[in-house]
Formats: structure tokens, sequence, C-alpha cells
């Protein structure tokens, strides 16, 4: 062989070699890794950036299948098409895993995935949205049946799910949202086979000796659903409301403020990461509690204390999941702050820290004590001033002196007054003729 020649078959195979090695290793790493993503409980931002977030690790690991196991009975529509977009753009081999059931938004996650598999006894569809209008019935089922195109399933049947005045015949009458059980999704294409594990869909896949990795809930996700519960939203708020009024009775701020607002703040910040609350809902609470504070500040109570307690409902109601949780959350708080107010000032007498609340000392005479004397026997009375009343002086009245105060008139001295009223210990007078 000639060296020329020579020299290109070295090249060659050396070229061969540095190219498609790495390709082949790709090809090999990409074919021994399940990556399965948790599609559970509600769907909304904090959901919707946590599967993004996995999905893009999943692709950096090379996954050569990606399994999103859901189980949800829906959620926001916004972050729905969020996580929608981000499987179909994600460039990964994609596997919708109904472990019992997709309903509402769920419909659309599910039908986003290139397949589609459920659990024997799950359940597909009731995908309407609420608030019930034409202008988001006509939107989200018109997002529908785009993936259910993209993704070759039926885009009648996947519509139906979502649109009651639709009606196919001999499967869903007008008046009522099409849901599927598992076989009957299979048998209209909606589902592609039945699946009872995740070792099962591994084989059923092709991967079976592939190992399986499972991503875990971010923390924002757990808190976000925690906190966005009913249970968990009426305690915080039970403490919360607690909290400020027992502040009432406490001189200064302590235990009690610091728990209250602790506790408003857990339920303000997991209703913001599940993307219920803003920072307007947080900014009309901090007002509340101004106006409250403000409120405290001067006697009887006027348009500060309502004004803040209608800011800090308001506010609550802007951060809660719908109107009826924060109805039912308010409800329970109120009834509850209630019931810890009346047990507090009925047993809390007995212990020795009750002192810090109310204040018990009396003050009694034998102790050494004097009370203000009472001069309300001299309204009506006349005297004359024996000093200058500018507006406070010495006045004689009844032939003894007494420290008055005018209701802003100068007086002489030597000039009569007459007592308008006595508040307290406070003789108020005015010029007489």
């Amino acid at each position: 062989m000639r060296p020329g020649r020579t020299f290109a078959a070295v090249f060659l195979a050396f070229f061969l070699m540095t190219t498609l090695t790495p390709l082949v290793g790709q090809a090999e790493a990409k074919s021994d890794t399940v990556y399965y993503i948790p599609v559970k409980g509600e769907i909304n931002p904090a959901m919707a950036s946590f599967i993004s977030g996995e999905l893009d690790a999943a692709y950096r690991n090379g996954a050569s299948a990606v399994v999103l196991e859901i189980s949800t009975l829906g959620g926001r529509v916004d972050s729905a098409l969020k996580i929608s977009e981000d499987i179909i753009s994600s460039g990964l081999s994609t596997v919708a895993y109904i472990k019992d059931r997709a309903i509402s938004a769920g419909v659309l996650i599910a039908i986003s995935a290139e397949k589609v598999v459920m659990a024997p006894g799950s359940s597909i569809g009731s995908a309407e949205t609420i608030p019930y209008t034409e202008k988001n019935i006509s939107f989200w089922t018109g997002e529908l049946r785009k993936v259910a195109e993209l993704r070759g399933r039926d885009t009648q049947v996947v519509a139906a799910m979502a649109d009651r005045d639709m009606e196919i015949p001999d499967l869903v009458e007008r008046g009522k949202l099409l849901n599927l059980s598992t076989a009957k999704a299979i048998e209209l294409g909606i589902a592609d086979a039945a699946i009872s594990s995740r070792q099962e869909l591994n084989q059923w896949l092709g991967l079976g000796s592939a190992r399986t990795l499972v991503a875990e809930e971010s923390y924002q996700v757990k808190l976000a659903k925690l906190m966005t519960s009913t249970a968990v939203s009426a305690v915080l708020l039970t403490l919360g409301l607690g909290g400020i009024i027992a502040e009432l009775f406490i001189p200064g701020f302590g235990l009690p403020g610091t728990i209250g607002l602790l506790s408003f703040g857990l339920f303000f910040a997991g209703n913001m990461l599940a993307g219920y609350a803003g920072w307007s809902a947080v900014i009309l609470f901090v007002v509340g509690v101004i106006l409250l504070l403000v409120e405290l500040a001067i006697p009887g109570f006027g348009f500060p204390g309502v004004g803040g307690i209608i800011s800090i409902f308001a506010s609550i109601f802007m951060a809660s999941v719908s109107a009826a949780q924060a109805v039912a959350s308010l409800t329970i708080a109120i009834v509850l702050s209630i019931i810890l107010t009346v047990l507090l000032f009925k047993y809390a007498p007995r212990s020795k820290y009750f002192d810090r609340l109310i204040l018990s000392t009396q003050l009694k005479t034998e102790e050494g004590y004097v009370g203000i004397d009472d001069y309300s026997s001299l309204v009506g009375h006349e005297g004359s001033a024996v000093t200058p009343l500018r507006p406070a002086g010495t006045a004689e009245i009844d032939g003894q002196r007494m420290d008055v105060v005018t209701v802003g008139d100068y007086i002489k001295t030597g000039e009569r007054i007459k007592v308008l009223r006595v508040e307290g210990n406070r003789i108020i007078v005015t010029k007489n003729g």
C-alpha cells in the first residue's frame, strides 16, 4: 500500500474512532436509566417549576425514558399549560403513567406525553374549567385538541372530557363530562396499555434491565401542598388570630404576637409558593396590621380598627385557594380563637403567669393607697380666681383653694368663675358673667 493511502486509512480510522465512540457511549448511557417524576396532588406553579427542573435533570443525565407518574384531581390551567409545553419540548422519550386518576388539568399533562399507560382501576377525564364560561371552555378545549392531535389521540374524545355541550353517540350525552376507565381509554386509543407496576412498565418499554431513578418532590412543592390544605390553613389562621388577640392584652410585644405573625407568614408563604397569592395580598395584610396598631393607640374603636379587620380578612381571601376554602378556614379559625380566648380568661387567673396578661394587683386603702377626691358635687358652684387662669391656675370655691382649668378663656385674678364639670381630679371652670 502506498504511503499516502496508508496515511489516509489511518486518518479515517482515527476520525471514526474519535467521532463514533462518544456517540456509542451516549447510546449506552441513554439506555440504562428510566427517570420517574411524580405529578401528585394539586397542579400549581410550584409543581410546574419542579417538573421543569426534573425534565432538565433527566435530559442532562441522558435518561432513556421519562415517566410522569400522575395522580391528580387537577389545579391551575396556566400551570398545566407550562408543564405540557415543557414535556413536549423536552427532547425526551416521555410516558404518562396514570396511577389512579388524571382529572381536570391532569388530562392535558397526560396526553402531552408520547405514550400514555394506566394502572388498572384508574381514570382520566372530567377536565371542565372553573369558572365554566364559554371563553374559558373554548380556549381550554382548543389546547386539549391541539396536544391530542400532536400526539395522535382522538381530538373529539379528549375535547368531550372538558366540554359538557359535546355529545358522542354511545359514549357521552350532552350535558355530561366524559370520564374514561382504563379499559375504555385503551379501547378509544387515549391510553396505550394497562400497567400495574414500575417494573412492568420498564419491561413494556423494553428497558427491563435499566436502573430506575425517582425524583423527590422539592421542598417548595411539599410546603405549598401542606400550607394550602384546609386543615393546616385553619390551624395557621387560628394561631395568627389568637396571637393578635392575646397581644392586645399584653403590654409591649411578646411571644403571642411573634407566634401570630409567624403563623400568618407561613400561611402567605405557602400560598405564594403554590401561586395563589401575590405580594398584593401580603401588602394588604401588613396595612391591616398597621391599622390595628393605630387603633390600639387611640381610645375607643373606630375606622382604623374596622379597616384593619377588613384588610386582614380580604388579604386572606386573596391568598386562599378559593373563596370556599377561605370561608371554611376563617370560620374554623374564628371559632377556635373565641374558644381559646374564653379558656384563657376562665383558667388563666389561676396561673401565676396571668399577671403578664392582666394586671390583678388591687390598690386597697388598708395597704396605704388613697383614692382620688370626688369633686363632682362642685358642678354649678361659683367662686373667684385667686391667680390668673391661663388656662390653669388656682381658684377659691366654697372657701377652699383648688387647682382649676378653664375651657380656654383667660381669666384675670379676682374675676368670678363657675364650675362647668369635673373630670376625675380636674375641675373645669368658665368665666361667670
